[in-house]
């Protein structure tokens, strides 16, 4: 259905350019050329699954159950998703309002009716028999006149029924209901941006675990460093210099805890406002550095796919397809209106008599309005419909290079934190023969604790460089799934 969408969406353009005057705003062509070839370098690389289909919960490729929960219970309970599944339902209803008017309108009605007139007006009254040269009326026993107290009833059903010869209407309601799929494409993007955010502060409070334990752990080296270095100065073994530098490197160390210790607190409290409950869930501690990172998939057909699977993307084509309409039911404007009034009822001042033929009555009114002169406003209607379709192409133009320079970053971002990962986890390698090595010599006494603890100390820089490594290359991976729409799966019925 999607490649009836856009097929339909490239004849409109076409026909409205032809038949509007002046320039009209031209959608632009994907830029596959660099899609395909950052598609091609990335098809070897580690993170990258090659020609692999997105799922639709794309946050399974994590295998992390904790994670799964926090986004699938976000869904439920944040407010930004709520409002936007109020504003589906506001455009459903909007469309259903506009669906009624290709419909007749047929309403029933009755009423009682007690009345009295003045006895002393210009009208002549008979109350008790008087004659005034009136005929008598039936039913008042041969009195002449109009009774001055009398009770009418009346019951009618009326019609009416506006013909949608030029398709006005059904151009509106067709605008309607691209408004609804483009809300509902809304949703999932929100869907979309709403995990992501999760994901990355999840993933956040994950780093930030283990970097509080590298942290508390180079404090205690530190402590222990300070102390031996006392002890040597009180040895004069060492200068005062060296245990005042020391105690600074003590207070580093402890600088650099207090400030990751505000930095997850700052993170838990994000995915707890995302989670939309009590700021009081639990979030535990994954040992992220232990499972193996996921691959990404990534389609074969990527320009295609990009425009097909991004939330966003589809949401401005079904608005470009309802500003289109927008412009035909403006079109429509400037044609007659044909209509149809239609009434029947029954009326008398004798309840008995009230579905007795000579107390029906009954009106048809056919009616045709052409506009002659309005002072410029269909004119100003229909060149307003034709701008606002222009923005929606614009809008549309961006949308289409920011989703490829998105793509784009996210590939190569993915690609070069994996490297560098790489890299820091080969410094960590290296670092840990180094302690090894260290502490053999400590046992064999060509070296001493201090050497051992300054080793282990480098050790622990290079491990927290790698797990700074790993959420970078994390956020990467999820700033590339965000790219490519996360799994979403456009349906283009065009039905409410």
């Amino acid at each position: 259905m999607l490649f009836r969408l856009l097929i339909n969406f490239n004849i409109t353009c076409l026909l409205f350019t032809a038949c509007s005057s002046g320039y009209r705003a031209q959608p632009i062509e994907t830029p596959s050329e660099a899609l395909e070839a950052a598609f091609e370098d990335a098809s070897a690389d580690p993170l990258i699954a090659y020609t692999a289909p997105m799922p639709e919960e794309w946050w399974g490729l994590f295998y992390d159950d904790q994670l799964s929960c926090f986004i699938q219970t976000a869904f439920q309970r944040n407010p930004t998703i709520q409002e936007a599944r109020s504003n589906i339902l506001f455009a459903v209803y909007n469309a259903d309002l506009v669906r009624s008017s290709l419909y007749p309108t047929i309403n029933w009605g009755a009423d009682v009716l007690r009345s009295k007139f003045s006895e002393t007006g210009i009208i002549p009254f008979n109350m008790n028999g008087q004659q005034t040269g009136q005929p008598p009326l039936v039913g008042t026993g041969g009195a002449a006149g109009i009774p001055v107290y009398f009770t009418q009833y009346e019951t009618e059903f009326t019609l009416s029924y506006d013909f949608d010869i030029w398709g006005k209407r059904r151009s509106l309601l067709s605008a309607a209901l691209g408004e609804v799929q483009a809300n509902i494409a809304d949703e999932m993007f929100i869907r979309l941006q709403l995990g992501v955010a999760i994901a990355e502060a999840y993933y956040q409070v994950q780093v930030d675990y283990q970097r509080i334990e590298i942290a508390s752990r180079q404090v205690a080296i530190q402590e222990r460093v300070l102390e031996l270095t006392r002890q040597r100065a009180a040895a004069h073994l060492d200068s005062e210099t060296v245990v005042n530098l020391a105690e600074a490197k003590l207070a580093e160390a402890k600088q650099v805890l207090y400030q990751i210790l505000g930095h997850m607190a700052i993170a838990e409290n994000q995915l707890r406002a995302y989670l939309a409950g009590n700021f009081d869930e639990m979030i535990w501690d994954m040992s992220i550095e232990e499972r193996p990172l996921p691959r990404v998939p990534l389609p074969g057909d990527l320009p295609f796919h990009l425009i097909a699977h991004r939330p966003d993307v589809i949401s401005q084509l079904w608005l470009i397809e309802s500003a289109g309409e927008q412009i035909e039911a403006a079109k429509a404007g400037f044609y007659p209106d044909f209509s149809l009034t239609g009434l029947f009822g029954y009326q008398t001042i004798h309840l008995r008599k009230l579905f007795e033929w000579p107390s029906s009555y009954y009106s048809v009114d056919p009616a045709v309005l052409l506009p002659v002169f309005d002072g410029g406003k269909l004119i100003a209607n229909l060149r307003g419909s034709e701008v606002s379709y222009d923005q929606a192409i614009y809008e549309y133009n961006q949308l289409v290079l920011n989703a490829v320079r998105e793509v784009l970053d996210g590939i190569a971002l993915l690609r070069y934190n994996e490297k560098q990962l790489s890299a820091y986890h080969e410094i960590f390698t290296q670092n840990a023969k180094n302690l090894e090595l260290a502490q053999l010599r400590l046992n064999h006494n060509l070296s001493s604790e201090l050497d051992l603890l300054n080793s282990e100390s480098s050790l622990l820089k290079a491990r927290d460089q790698e797990i700074g490594a790993l959420g970078n290359t994390l956020h990467a991976i999820l700033s590339l799934i965000k790219a490519l729409g996360g799994g979403y799966e456009t349906c283009m019925d065009g039905d409410a």
